[in-house]
């Protein structure tokens, strides 16, 4: 914890500071120690104090301009406060600024509007509502009425958002029109400057021209800037080159461009275009960590997990995803070239290592007796048949310790972060790494892992990575949620701190068969927080994805889904199944919705690509005609799925149980060469328009789900196969 963090919290326990040091101390938490939530507390303090407190002088009474200052400020800082929802920071940081300035649209100052109109820009692509686009739109234009000033800021933005909207068809000729003349408004009458954000400003200009040249040529003697100022110049610049032409950097003169920009970093230029991807691995047990093996086998063929930027896991997908994690981990601190082949070898060992580890029975390890076990639920109020703490021990030994070689004693989240090996801190001025600030500059990035459970006491999504823990603000909704969320905080190795196995285990913790994880969480309202499974709230992970603004989406869903019962078992007898089913059905309406969500985020286009896979895609759901219907007809259905699968054994891979017992070869080879085809078809369909990510690809054949992917993708009959897989549908408890 730096001075300025520590100083800062003694300020908001209700130490008094005169306003000079309280002001120095929120701008130093911005810039220099990057605590941008932190500072929003800071300065919120110092604008609501008491007038006549040491904290505030008279100058602040007096000074307008310093007042609308700090008002900008803390609007800015508010929408970008990750300790707020997403559903709430954008509204109140607007409310900040109508209270202090009236009605926006009314107003003159060009700083104001364009801190206004890239709040609801962010509250857009948070969010996904147009009106808010529209909005920011709206400011920005009202904000290039004005002068130009030393950048023209509002202007060049303003530009850039008709092109946005015009390629949503939305009045596209008259708002291509009006990004045309503010553009050459810019190049005829913005004076050259020695700032950054001038130099950018007339070079974005002359490329929404489609001048790529003399574009380039601009910054040709422009001074570089900060990493965030230029990272933030190349993805605004590369949706521009997007709405130009389908394949930008196949033009020389796009590309010519972009080498300027980001001279020497190829790996940037790439990054700039394909956006920020994000992976979701769902939970369903083993069932679904072996069908996400064989999605990550293709993605290594495809070349796409050197581009993943999150990783978020639940339950199943938590314990291997955890695994890939730290294969990976081992593997770029490994100071030796990564080839083309580099993550086929990775997939490869960590299928190795993890058929292994399931063999070894983890479920057997921990499970009681049945007569142990009733006598849990009657008389020692237990709320789960097995023990968590005791899967997080054999997590920790079978599956994680051995890509952690030399590791002696626990495995803490906050042992895992780490340097790549390649990493050059000379590029970004000596500091040190940061997968949030250098990913971008990557050819293969850290990604950032999130392990996703849910908390008992809240009933809100609970996080764990490897450098913070707690509640994620990004979806709760303040409106309908009054639930207290519970703090997330970074670890501290005297008050905060969680093993990698009771993390994993919190996320597979499963009500009813687990006992829920104890937390030991010193809030100050005193509180025994209890974990369970992060299926309960979120069982695709795609959340976590949201909220780190990841804009190409990679879902792997293997949960378990909704089957038709015939038969619903009747009486006293059905009333635990019933109960069981009403939950099922829940899910299954929360998926779809989740599904829907994603869905529309692609079709306005705040998700650039999605790839959602799951188990039953492409099966047939034709409907059940009554006996007395008259239709004489019959539906002809293909053998395969869209996928290529065949449609018996996929319905019965579908079907497979989801629990943590040992899967047959049979079973676990099925799963992944399920995983595999699937991955295969749909990411061309869904994913082929996004060149920069995958644009070769390599065929392995001799994968361990080889002979299993002959099976699955064939014409003729496979029975022996088939009923195998039928036999594995029953889970044991």
């Amino acid at each position: 914890m730096g001075d300025l963090t520590k100083q800062a919290r003694s300020f908001l326990a209700g130490e008094c500071l005169y306003f000079k040091d309280a002001d120095a101390l929120w701008r130093g938490l911005r810039d220099h120690e990057n605590e941008p939530s932190l500072a929003r507390a800071v300065l919120a303090r110092l604008r609501d104090s008491d007038r006549e407190s040491e904290i505030v002088i008279d100058r602040f009474t007096r000074d307008r301009s310093l007042r609308a200052e700090l008002c900008q400020q803390e609007a800015l800082l508010t929408s970008k406060d990750e300790e707020l929802s997403a559903a709430a920071r954008h509204t109140r940081a607007i409310e900040l600024l109508e209270n202090e300035f009236g009605d926006l649209l009314a107003l003159t100052d060009a700083e104001t509007l364009g801190i206004a109109a890239g709040i609801y820009k962010r509250k857009w692509f948070d969010l996904g509502q147009l009106p808010d686009l529209e909005e920011s739109a709206k400011l920005y234009q009202r904000g290039a009425e004005g002068e130009l000033g030393d950048d023209a800021y509002p202007h060049i933005n303003a530009a850039f958002l008709e092109d946005v909207l015009a390629a949503r068809g939305s009045n596209p000729v008259v708002r291509q029109a009006r990004a045309t003349a503010l553009r050459e408004r810019i190049v005829a009458e913005l004076p050259v400057k020695g700032s950054w954000w001038n130099a950018a400003t007339r070079a974005e200009a002359l490329f929404g021209l489609r001048r790529y040249a003399e574009a380039t040529a601009t910054l040709a003697d422009a001074k570089r800037p900060p990493l965030w100022k230029l990272e933030t110049t190349a993805r605004q610049l590369a949706t521009l080159a997007h709405l130009h032409t389908a394949r930008p950097l196949e033009q020389p003169a796009i590309r010519q461009f972009f080498e300027a920009l980001l001279p020497g970093a190829s790996a940037a230029v790439r990054s700039a275009f394909i956006g920020k991807v994000g992976l979701a691995l769902s939970g369903g047990g083993f069932r679904a960590s072996f069908y996400h093996l064989g999605v990550l086998a293709r993605l290594a063929e495809l070349d796409v997990l050197r581009h993943v930027d999150v990783l978020s896991c639940v339950s199943g997908g938590s314990i291997v995803g955890a695994a890939y994690w730290l294969a990976v981990r081992e593997r770029l601190l490994d100071p030796a070239p990564m080839g083309p082949d580099a993550y086929m070898t990775i997939v490869r060992r960590l299928i190795k290592s993890f058929s292994d580890s399931v063999a070894l029975d983890l479920r057997a390890g921990v499970q009681p007796s049945k007569a142990a076990v009733a006598i849990g639920f009657l008389f020692r109020s237990k709320k789960g048949a097995m023990n968590g703490e005791e899967v997080a021990d054999l997590l920790e030994e079978n599956f994680y310790r051995r890509f952690l070689p030399g590791k002696a004693g626990p495995i803490y989240m906050d042992d895992l972060p780490f340097t790549p090996a390649d990493y050059d801190a000379k590029i970004v001025n000596e500091q040190p790494f940061n997968p949030s600030r250098h990913n971008w500059l990557r050819a293969h990035k850290v990604p950032a892992l999130v392990i996703n459970a849910t908390t008992v006491n809240t009933g809100h999504g609970w996080q764990f990575t490897p450098t913070w823990m707690g509640e994620s603000p990004w979806a709760v909704h303040e409106d309908t949620d009054l639930v207290p969320r519970l703090q997330w905080s970074r670890y501290d190795r005297d008050h905060w701190r969680m093993r990698l196995g009771r993390a994993v285990a919190a996320s597979a913790c499963v009500p009813g068969v687990f006992e829920p994880m104890t937390l030991d969480a010193p809030y100050k309202t005193p509180m025994d927080v209890k974990l369970v499974d992060g299926g309960v709230y979120d069982n695709q992970g795609t959340v976590a994805l949201l909220a780190s603004n990841c804009n190409v989406l990679l879902v792997s869903d293997a949960s378990g889904q909704l089957m038709l019962e015939p038969r619903p078992t009747p009486g006293v007898k059905g009333l635990l199944s019933y109960a069981s089913r009403a939950m099922d059905t829940l899910m299954e309406r929360v998926r779809q919705s989740n599904y829907g969500d994603l869905s529309s985020r692609r079709m306005t286009g705040l998700v650039r690509g999605m790839m959602f896979l799951h188990l039953k895609a492409g099966l047939d759901a034709d409907p059940i005609r009554l006996s007395f219907a008259d239709e004489a007809y019959t539906i002809r259905r293909s053998t395969l799925s869209p996928s290529g699968v065949r449609k018996d054994l996929q319905q019965a891979i579908a079907e497979l149980r989801t629990d943590l017992n040992v899967f047959t070869p049979d079973e676990s080879q099925s799963l992944m060469a399920c995983g595999y085809q699937m991955a295969s078809k749909m990411f061309e369909y869904h994913l082929g328009h996004l060149h920069e990510l995958a644009d070769a690809a390599t065929r392995a054949d001799d994968w361990p789900f080889a002979e299993r992917l002959k099976d699955l993708t064939s014409t003729s009959p496979r029975d022996l196969l088939l009923a195998k897989l039928q036999a594995g549908q029953a889970v044991e408890l």
